[in-house]
């Protein structure tokens, strides 16, 4: 007789298989999580797409001569070239380098930031929260664009400057992300039974409550990096980012003003000085905010597992 045995998966092979489900049923992650791809692939490789001269910044656009008025895409330059005839190709494979570097760097500080103080907050309460709290709501009470164009005029123009103080601006949301989560979790008997055993607070914080806590950071983070990329470009739109010829999305949008409406005989004469960075710059947040939504639905507690 031939009995059959029930193997019981693991529960992080059903956790992987749920996540799958989860993106399959759900195709626009797909799309986003290939356009994220596919913009890093080009910032790794960007010294390959596009070669610098030897012995010079590689995020300073060549020229190809003075000449104020734009030219149109040619053999020598595949996306044209702006006025002042900076190569618009080589300027926006560099500028996305130039953008995850923003955005990366702003989102891991201000994460970090936002964690240190939310988790303070929300596990210790009390005075400490309160006075916590109550610097983060200062800082929440300003518009966030404002308040970026204002740190920058402060610190000097420069794209140091606008990463400065897209941190400085984008930390409290993090913080009250994080007490919330901290607030919650602290009241669940599995962390009422760490303090039991003798569990110091700084385990208690470290090993059961913040990876409890991580997952609506994750998502909360992934769409905030198309929202820094944005307010980033439009600091640099506005003359606030770093001097002209630099790689930014923002500064090659900024460049192409006074050719928007092109000539009185072809007002689509100049389309590629502002058509190719924008596109570029509305598929890289439009990617961050699928993947983000992608992330939400997998990793929602929410959701019912089946």
């Amino acid at each position: 007789m031939i009995r059959w045995i029930k193997i019981e998966e693991s529960p992080r092979l059903k956790e992987t298989k749920f996540i799958l489900n989860r993106i399959r049923e759900n195709p626009l992650s797909l799309v986003g999580l290939a356009i994220v791809i596919s913009f890093a692939v080009i910032a790794i490789f960007a010294h390959i797409l596009a070669p610098p001269p030897p012995g010079r910044d590689p995020y300073i656009i060549p020229r190809a001569g003075y000449f104020p008025e734009p030219q149109p895409p040619s053999p020598e330059h595949a996306f044209g070239t702006t006025q002042g005839q900076y190569d618009l190709y080589y300027g926006i494979i560099w500028g996305t380098r130039a953008a995850y570097r923003i955005g990366v760097l702003v989102v891991a500080m201000s994460a970090f930031i936002g964690i240190a103080v939310g988790s303070l907050a929300g596990y210790y309460k009390g005075v400490i929260d309160e006075v916590l709290m109550r610097l983060t709501d200062i800082i929440l009470a300003f518009p966030s664009l404002i308040l970026a164009m204002a740190l920058v005029v402060a610190f000097g123009p420069g794209l140091d400057s606008i990463t400065l103080a897209l941190i400085l601006v984008g930390w409290p949301g993090y913080a009250r992300l994080v007490r919330g989560e901290f607030l919650r979790i602290s009241a669940e008997d599995f962390v009422e039974a760490a303090k039991t055993i003798g569990c110091s607070n700084l385990r208690i914080i470290i090993r059961h409550i913040l990876p409890n806590a991580i997952f609506p950071l994750l998502v909360y983070a992934s769409l905030d990096i198309g929202s820094i990329i944005l307010v980033a470009a439009a600091l640099s739109f506005l003359g606030l980012g770093p001097p002209e010829g630099y790689a930014d999305w923002g500064q090659l949008i900024s460049l192409s003003r006074n050719w928007i409406t092109g000539t009185a005989a072809n007002p689509f004469a100049y389309w590629h000085v502002y058509t190719i960075p924008g596109v570029f710059l509305f598929l890289f947040v439009m990617g961050w905010n699928l993947l983000g939504d992608a992330l939400r639905d997998v990793l929602d507690p929410m959701l019912r597992r089946r």
